[in-house]
């Protein structure tokens, strides 16, 4: 197998972060961001998943909207042991509000599916579908069911479990509170296409590329989607977000950031406070399809609003994810 990845490119791939980083630490002097003296919707008493939501940006998700009077299910694949330390942490610092942890392997379709059974058999509500969970510059993979991990992990279990809790949104909102999926991306979307020829890195594999093609198929999924609900009349809004260049476990396979990522890199509670934003900000009900960086609306990139490509993806996903489907639809988003 050979890389796909050249010196040049992956120089290049990080000499933009390093631009998106500057640009980070600059706003913390210039630019005023975050969460204080934004509005949110009423919370209390509603119900949101958050993937991956037992350490790193994800843990930080889960605190912030217990503390605002959620109930939260944990979409994870932690440990028996650490999944019950992890509870007795948040029930202890928020009694008021449910929280659980269940478990679901996102590089299994199966998996996600069995979960979203669970879910939809439960009969609990859902207002806010946060998709989080993620790995980055993972060595290759392919999984049992065929798929290259990073797309597996970041997009398609995220794209099949929307799908599949989709009738509980509906049936959660309402014209006057719409609820929302919240889907994690990343500022490398700038920078990446798809290579509909060889999606899973079959015949070659670099994981910088795996990485960054996963985080644009959720920005152009994330449009596609927030199209079809608009047009179909439906309640539920979909906004992408980039939490920022956070220091978390996410850069395990990377050897640099640990010697600079504890001084320059955003904390987690920071990269969450963008998430919540995007989940219960009263200033983004009137409309999705968003992409926000700091708690600012920001254009995404012009490959990712190319409606021909938002189709092939769309499509091309639907049928890759069919056997974990009752139903399919395909349409042509380019004339909507």
């Amino acid at each position: 197998m050979r890389s796909r990845c050249s010196i040049g490119e992956i120089f290049y791939l990080y000499l933009f972060s390093m631009y998106c980083l500057f640009l980070e630490l600059l706003g913390k002097f210039w630019f005023k961001s975050g969460l204080t003296g934004k509005v949110f919707m009423r919370c209390e008493g509603r119900t949101a998943v958050v993937t991956g939501g037992t350490n790193g940006i994800g843990y930080e998700t889960v605190k912030k909207l217990l503390g605002f009077g959620m109930n939260v299910i944990i979409a994870s694949n932690t440990s028996a042991a650490d999944s019950e330390c992890c509870l007795q942490i948040l029930r202890s610092l928020f009694p008021k509000s449910k929280v659980e942890i269940w478990y679901v392997d996102l590089s299994s379709m199966s998996s996600v599916k069995a979960f979203a059974d669970k879910y939809l058999l439960s009969g609990l509500p859902l207002h806010i579908l946060i998709n989080n969970a993620g790995i980055m510059f993972a060595p290759r993979k392919i999984t049992d069911e065929g798929f290259e991990s990073h797309l597996a992990i970041n997009y398609y279990s995220h794209a099949l479990l929307t799908k599949l809790l989709l009738p509980r949104l509906k049936e959660s909102a309402s014209p006057s509170c719409k609820t929302r999926v919240i889907n994690v991306s990343s500022c490398l979307h700038y920078i990446s296409e798809i290579d509909f020829s060889d999606i899973n890195s079959i015949s070659s594999y670099c994981p910088h590329h795996a990485y960054m093609q996963s985080k644009v198929c959720l920005m152009l999924f994330t449009l596609a989607l927030n199209g079809y609900l608009k047009n179909s009349r439906i309640p539920v809004l979909v906004n992408c977000i980039h939490p920022g260049i956070v220091y978390t476990d996410l850069y395990k396979h990377v050897w640099w950031p640990k010697f600079v990522g504890p001084f320059l890199f955003q904390k987690p509670i920071k990269g969450a406070e963008v998430t919540v934003y995007a989940a219960l900000s009263a200033a983004l009900e009137a409309e999705g399809g968003k992409y926000i960086e700091d708690c600012r609306e920001m254009k995404p990139s012009q490959y990712s609003r190319d409606p021909l490509l938002q189709t092939r993806l769309w499509n091309d996903t639907w049928k890759t994810l069919h056997p974990w489907l009752d139903e399919v639809d395909d349409v042509d988003l380019s004339k909507e």
